[in-house]
């Protein structure tokens, strides 16, 4: 929050996996720097998709908390994945990303409505990223869906990297 607020970035979201773990200290930092707060989860599937689903509305905070807690209470700790039905069942209130162009764009946007469904482009200079970023937005045009360029962010600075490494190393 302390890099974006220094950069000028007027908001960002905050998307944990598969739980909303640092959502109240995020919000709360945010608030102080004068940056608008956008909390969500990614929300792994069976099919091994992730999801990246942002609270709209307190309905929308309300039911990817349920989602989440249905997830973990079916699963041993630390495991669980939502079922695809269990998306649309939880939609509401919800902005959805679409993550990949092997995700079904019907099945979303009857989950979700296209009014809160976007589709995701990352860039990090690989030529496999190009080609799907390709996809991505002809995926965008061909269903009238609005790209949102998220990047897949771990860590604010450089020298962060080392913690982010460590981190998911345990």
């Amino acid at each position: 929050v302390a890099a974006a607020a220094e950069q000028g970035v007027p908001a960002m979201a905050l998307l944990d996996r598969d739980g909303v773990y640092g959502a109240s200290r995020f919000h709360m930092a945010a608030q102080k720097a004068g940056i608008r707060a956008h909390v969500g989860a990614e929300i792994t599937c069976t099919d091994g998709t992730r999801y990246p689903l942002l609270a709209a509305t307190r309905t929308g905070y309300q039911n990817l908390c349920r989602l989440i807690t249905r997830t973990k209470l079916r699963a041993r700790k630390g495991e669980g994945a939502a079922l695809p039905a269990e998306l649309a069942e939880f939609a509401g209130g919800l902005i959805a990303i679409l993550p990949h162009p092997r995700v079904d764009a019907d099945e979303m946007i009857r989950a979700f409505g296209k009014g809160n469904l976007y589709v995701e482009l990352q860039r990090h200079y690989s030529r496999e990223e190009e080609v799907r970023n390709q996809r991505m937005a002809a995926l965008a045009e061909q269903y009238g869906l609005p790209l949102i360029a998220t990047n897949g962010v771990a860590y604010a600075t450089p020298d962060r990297r080392e913690v982010c490494d460590a981190l998911t190393c345990i």
